[in-house]
């Protein structure tokens, strides 16, 4: 279960026992005084247990409420399979992204066995799910990769949902336009069914109204993506395909940008390629993904896709 979700519900039997503690009054030899404060005592404990250990698999809660859900135990199948799809996509998506993968506008999604989640429980007095990895038979002492992007998520979805335009519009210059694009979907299906959502990970949380849902949804309706690919003549500088980042003389100065995952590969494996383009004339496939906002235009990436060396 998600350390924090875990935590809430230690919470709330800390405040019951409060109460009780509160109106057993201030006799010290009262029995049942001392035996809600010793319950109060292991509570605090297992908090600060909960509170110093970490898993290192991503577990996480999404819970819903809203329309599709009916009392604490009843939610529609249509609105339950729509959502969790488009939040495992978002997850995936969130992942490829944190490995450094550029994501085309369409395409197969990258990291797909890696990023699977799977429904472990339900959240008992709401109607919400637990998903959570499956972690190897050797256990790893760090977070995987996976546990990163679920929390990286929370995070996103928080900052694209909560601050100023100007902040959403900072968020939007530093994620990659599919990603953006899968929490529009997240949110625009949320905001047709009328539901609101609660997700609770290990580090973080996020609760979202059904208000907080139209305004994510609406401001996500206003970002448009587009992608064109022009060839560009230049001379390579150089293409580091680790950080995947190209260098390219043009004679109005230098374009920089980012490498195709395909094109990485063969610069790294087809040494005779290289020694062919480096430091020599080139024609490059450059891809100009452009994100706008109402028509003004918020952030540009480049991707290089492909190389041909080119006569002096």
């Amino acid at each position: 279960m998600p350390v924090l979700l875990s935590i809430e519900a230690l919470e709330a039997d800390r405040r019951y026992v409060e109460r009780q503690i509160t109106v057993a009054g201030d006799s010290p030899w009262g029995t049942a005084r001392l035996m809600w404060q010793s319950r109060l005592a292991d509570i605090d404990q297992q908090i600060a247990a909960l509170a110093a250990g970490r898993s290192s698999y991503a577990s996480v809660a999404v819970i819903f409420d809203g329309n599709p859900v009916i009392g604490s135990g009843d939610i529609r199948l249509d609105f339950t399979t729509e959502a969790l799809d488009s939040y495992q996509k978002v997850v995936t998506l969130a992942l490829a992204s944190h490995n450094g993968v550029e994501l085309s506008e369409r395409g197969r999604l990258p990291s797909g066995d890696q990023a699977r989640l799977f429904i472990r429980d339900l959240v008992h007095g709401s109607m919400g799910f637990i998903l959570e990895e499956l972690p190897p038979q050797q256990q790893e002492m760090l977070p995987s990769h996976l546990k990163e992007a679920v929390e990286g998520t929370t995070q996103l979805i928080t900052d694209l949902s909560a601050g100023s335009d100007a902040e959403f519009e900072a968020t939007l210059e530093v994620t990659q336009p599919r990603l953006v694009a899968a929490v529009q979907k997240f949110a625009k299906v949320l905001f047709d069914a009328g539901a609101s959502t609660r997700i609770v990970g290990d580090e973080r949380r996020l609760a979202l109204s059904i208000d907080d849902v139209g305004r994510l949804s609406r401001r996500l309706g206003e970002v448009e993506v587009t992608e064109e690919v022009v060839p560009v003549d230049g001379l390579l500088l150089g293409v580091l395909p680790e950080a995947r980042k190209f260098e390219l003389r043009l004679p109005e100065g230098t374009m920089e940008g980012a490498v195709s995952e395909d094109l990485a590969l063969k610069y790294t494996s087809d040494a005779a390629f290289k020694e062919r383009l480096l430091l020599q004339p080139v024609r490059a496939q450059v891809k100009f993904i452009r994100t706008k906002r109402n028509g003004r235009l918020v952030k540009e990436r480049r991707v290089l896709e492909a190389l041909e060396p080119t006569a002096e």
